[in-house]
């Protein structure tokens, strides 16, 4: 299992492309109040707080209250881009970052409750097979202007490697390269840039942080499946499958890997069958419930070995999303 979900990543995801926006060639510095504005992140597509129907409706794991969710990477990483915005126009430079939130993530959070035990929800799987809903809508594009050798000076505290400008993935990541020039239209440049001054300001927590939780979630989901619980549910259940013409799976996650089609391509007959299959066997045998009530004793077990440090992510966390509202007048 991945454990690193959309929600997690988000926030990594949207430093990198503020730090790697595309570069055009060095030109004049842009007359202030030339940045289009950015635009807003539907809140109403966001993910649910956990699933709104099926047989994971309603869970929620117990690290869930540790983890970053979906509305706070967003705010974290909206608060961040304006407060670098505000900061690169003190060097006399109007530039629009890309904005967080606009194409939301499936899950709320690392703990992926929609599918974190396989399929869950019969309608949606009546229609997708394995695939998830919305994923053929277009993504939201964004106009980001590209920055000058200049901008990026002034943006990451580094110059763009020689010969990259106008590309967007520089070989060389952001500590390697070449330190700024000390100055800029006469104010000194942030050793890290303003992108590193509003990782600062805000103070979220890290990447290593993020990873940390996301770690211990899947630690938990891992033993889970060795408990005698759920492998004995997870013998019910194949041979569930197997009574509706479905044999040779011992796990939801062999069905789910049994799947291949073209990207893009609708879900066939046999699919849908097959995803149907899976779901109605869950619901007989009651696999999601033992395999939640015995994965919440383990999180609970994580949660009292590591409270120190969970609680510590939770007030950093709760503490960046606050500070973000205000940087962002909310």
């Amino acid at each position: 299992m991945n454990t690193r979900t959309p929600a997690a990543l988000a926030l990594a995801a949207a430093a990198a492309v503020l730090l790697t926006a595309c570069a055009t060639p060095e030109t004049q510095t842009r007359a202030a109040g030339s940045a289009a504005p950015a635009p807003v992140a539907d809140t109403k597509a966001f993910p649910p707080f956990a699933p709104e129907r099926g047989l994971a409706k309603g869970l929620n794991l117990p690290l869930e209250t540790y983890m970053q969710d979906y509305a706070d990477t967003v705010a974290i990483g909206n608060g961040k881009r304006l407060l670098a915005q505000k900061c690169m126009k003190t060097y006399g430079l109007d530039v629009q970052l890309p904005a967080s939130g606009l194409n939301p993530s499936p899950t709320e959070n690392d703990a992926n409750m929609e599918r974190r035990y396989g399929l869950t929800d019969r309608e949606t799987a009546a229609t997708y097979g394995y695939g998830l809903p919305g994923s053929e809508k277009p993504r939201t594009t964004q106009q980001t202007p590209g920055l000058d050798a200049i901008e990026i000076e002034v943006l990451t505290g580094r110059k763009a490697p020689t010969g990259q400008i106008g590309k967007t993935a520089p070989p060389l990541p952001l500590e390697a390269r070449e330190k700024a020039r000390e100055s800029y239209n006469g104010k000194k440049i942030h050793e890290r840039g303003c992108g590193g001054w509003a990782d600062q300001e805000i103070n979220a927590p890290t990447a290593d942080e993020l990873t940390r939780i996301s770690e211990l979630n899947g630690t938990s989901f891992t033993e889970s499946m060795k408990t005698p619980a759920v492998a004995a549910a997870f013998e019910h259940w194949s041979a569930c499958m197997t009574g509706k013409g479905h044999p040779g799976y011992k796990d939801p996650f062999v069905a789910a890997r049994a799947i291949t089609r073209p990207e893009g391509a609708p879900a066939g007959r046999p699919e849908i069958d097959l995803a149907l299959a899976e779901i109605d066997c869950k619901a007989e045998t009651g696999l999601v419930g033992t395999w939640f009530a015995e994965e919440s004793k383990i999180q609970a077990t994580i949660i009292d070995e590591q409270r120190p440090v969970l609680d510590s992510f939770k007030t950093k966390n709760e503490a960046a999303v606050n500070e973000a509202g205000k940087r962002m007048g909310g």
